[in-house]
């Protein structure tokens, strides 16, 4: 399988880099000619500059959820190198930063990492020297640990298969066959973020690897961690107030990390007052004041985590509308 961008496919060729950065602002105005956030220069391995290259800016999105699924770094912005081997960036939101210089027709590319812009036009001034080098790579193997994870839709044995791996500086995505492997044969030297998902009841992981120029890097087999069993709260009780026509639900609290809200649905066999409450507490008060006299009404509570599995449910406790 081929590694991918996030959201189109990645084409450019890629090697490594050696970078100079000084951080000295560039005189005269806050432009993009006169004094940009970012100024790249491209050189060749004898300190030549090179011309019609094309150097992208991303921007990093940070790994906050164990449980959330993880997002690469986001396209901000390509440029192309002039006769001095010069482009800018400028206009960047706050946040950190990766360039890609990429030279496909000689399969050569460059990489920058850790650039961080933050909104105060004094400082937010990088100068970088990337140099061309020879591509490198990384290949791994990530697994459940032979927990069987499986599509409930398919009802389909996965085994190590459908993990997502992302490069997080540079928006490249993998996901892997049943044995788990996954590769990027195509990148510039230097240090990245590899981050791993599975849908289907597990942590998000990360490691960090090295890739040097012109060689491949085993990065260490990672063994994604289950999530604990999700379980709906105890105890769940209604009581009928009869003269305000509310109902009180209740529960004991549920001890689990990764815990978003609770979900409470009112089912009515008939199909016409039917509804779904989430709430964050231990008490919910439902009004039935609309419904009519007879109507039967069951109550099932179940927990959601933060990714937003859902538990089994817990009830049903039943109520007559008087």
């Amino acid at each position: 399988m081929v590694p991918h961008k996030l959201a189109p496919l990645f084409t450019a060729g890629a090697a490594a880099l050696h970078l100079f950065c000084s951080r000295a602002p560039v005189s005269g105005p806050s432009t993009e000619e006169g004094n940009p956030q970012i100024v790249a220069v491209v050189v060749d391995s004898d300190r030549q500059p090179v011309s019609g290259i094309p150097v992208t800016a991303f921007r990093s999105s940070a790994l906050t959820d164990s449980l959330a699924v993880p997002s690469g770094a986001t396209e901000v912005a390509t440029r192309f190198t002039g006769d001095n081997g010069r482009c800018t960036f400028d206009s960047l939101e706050t946040g950190t930063y990766s360039l890609q210089a990429s030279d496909a027709a000689n399969s050569r590319s460059a990489f920058r990492s850790s650039i961080r812009i933050t909104g105060d036009t004094e400082t937010d001034r990088y100068s970088d020297t990337l140099t061309l080098d020879r591509s490198g790579g990384i290949r791994g193997i990530v697994s459940r640990g032979g927990v069987g994870g499986y599509v409930p839709s398919q009802n389909t044995n996965l085994k190590d298969a459908a993990i997502m791996v992302i490069v997080q500086e540079i928006n490249l995505s993998f996901i892997t066959p049943q044995d788990g492997s996954y590769s990027f044969p195509e990148l510039p030297e230097g240090t990245y973020t590899i981050m791993y998902y599975a849908t289907d009841g597990f942590f998000s992981a990360k490691q960090t690897v090295t890739v040097e120029a012109g060689s491949i890097t085993d990065a260490d087999t990672l063994i994604l961690t289950p999530v604990p069993r999700l379980l709906p709260p105890k105890d769940f009780t209604a009581v009928y107030d009869t003269t305000e026509a509310v109902v009180t639900l209740s529960w004991q609290p549920l001890e689990y990390d990764s815990l978003r809200w609770y979900e409470v649905e009112r089912i009515d066999m008939g199909g016409q007052h039917g509804s779904i409450f989430t709430t964050e507490g231990t008490l919910l008060t439902d009004t039935i004041s609309a419904i009519p006299s007879g109507t039967v009404l069951n109550y099932v509570i179940r927990s959601v985590d933060k990714a937003f599995n859902k538990s089994s449910n817990a009830g049903p406790v039943e109520i007559v509308v008087e």
